[in-house]
């Protein structure tokens, strides 16, 4: 095995290509959203948080045994300071897509070195276009932060721009049709996700909000007519389609009504230097010891073949007393 190139592919047990790394690098955040975590979660940077080395080293490691894309999240990713310094670190290491996850409230002020050090694309979390609406489910943000940070990524020349949104009933269901419409006259791909049980909410009242993609993708029919299936990445979360005639996409990522684990390709790193296999267990392996190693990056690719190989078939996608919140596992 030679450092700096890749040297093999990475399957697991049921024959799944693991090739995208979600990487969070704090579990902080400067919004609240109510899908996310509880309001009394922990907003300071505890001990032992990763490091921009630290992150290279296990970049270097992922690229060695394949490694094809890496999404920073958090937390909200924005609110380190270094992260520029690991985006850079994931160019140098040769990570060929490299994007952020991010509530957008930071990234007009931080867009450009973002850029400089190697970013290419990015996602965005808006679960309506409503201010107040979005008031309410972020408990405080403000849209129009949002806008502004579609605009800046779009002069940066960052593509394509991705819009997340978490369909909440009683929340957001309202919102469905003029957050499709961001597509019909803008490249924008609108993604509609699945509300998931990672909040900890109570279990009947998270039954009471779930909306199922079939919902939202019939409610946006009823409006605009049939949408067109587009041919994309099996192993991608979302499955994508188009209004006729729009300039952007309408993507639909159900992980609970429409399992997609038999395709995952991601593996997931914490914060405090955990690898999660799946984001539906609570199965985690404390990786600390082999960023300390003698050899960190021989016992990196160690420790991501030992968790590797303990990817489960399935996840659990109902309810249940989660160990960590969504936030403190990287989105």
């Amino acid at each position: 095995m030679q450092h700096g190139n890749v040297t093999m592919k990475l399957l697991d047990n049921y024959g799944r290509l693991i090739k995208d790394l979600r990487l969070s690098v704090t579990p902080r955040c400067n919004l609240h959203c109510l899908y996310c975590q509880p309001l009394d979660w922990e907003q300071s940077e505890p001990p032992g948080t990763i490091s921009v080395e630290e992150v290279r080293n296990f970049l270097t490691a992922m690229r060695m045994l394949g490694l094809e894309a890496v999404r920073f999240t958090g937390g909200e990713p924005l609110v380190r300071k270094e992260l520029a310094q690991m985006i850079e670190a994931a160019r140098e290491v040769g990570v060929p897509d490299i994007a952020i996850t991010t509530n957008g409230m930071l990234f007009k002020r931080k867009a450009k070195d973002l850029v400089a050090a190697g970013l290419q694309r990015i996602n965005l979390s808006m679960d309506s276009v409503t201010p107040e609406v979005f008031r309410t489910m972020t408990r405080g943000g403000e849209v129009r932060r949002v806008w502004e940070a579609i605009e800046t990524a779009w002069e940066l020349g960052l593509e394509p721009v991705k819009i997340n949104a978490v369909m909440i009933r009683g929340m957001n269901q309202g919102e469905v049709i003029p957050l499709a419409k961001l597509s019909l006259d803008k490249p924008l791909q609108v993604r509609f996700l699945e509300y998931m049980h990672l909040d900890n909410s109570n279990p009947e009242v998270y039954q009471q909000r779930f909306i199922a993609g079939a919902e939202t993708k019939a409610h946006l029919e009823r409006e605009f007519g049939p949408l067109e299936k587009l041919e994309t990445d099996p192993s991608a979360p979302a499955r994508v389609y188009k209004i006729p005639g729009s300039l952007g996409t309408i993507g639909f990522i159900n992980p609970v009504s429409e399992a997609f684990c038999s395709s995952c390709s991601r593996l997931r790193l914490t914060s405090d230097k955990k690898i999660r296999p799946c984001l539906l267990t609570d199965l985690e392996l404390d990786i600390s010891g082999a960023f300390a190693a003698e050899k960190p990056v021989e016992a990196l690719v160690d420790a991501i073949l030992l968790a590797t190989d303990r990817k489960p078939a399935f996840g659990n996608t109902l309810p249940k007393l989660r160990e960590r919140v969504m936030v403190g596992i990287g989105g």
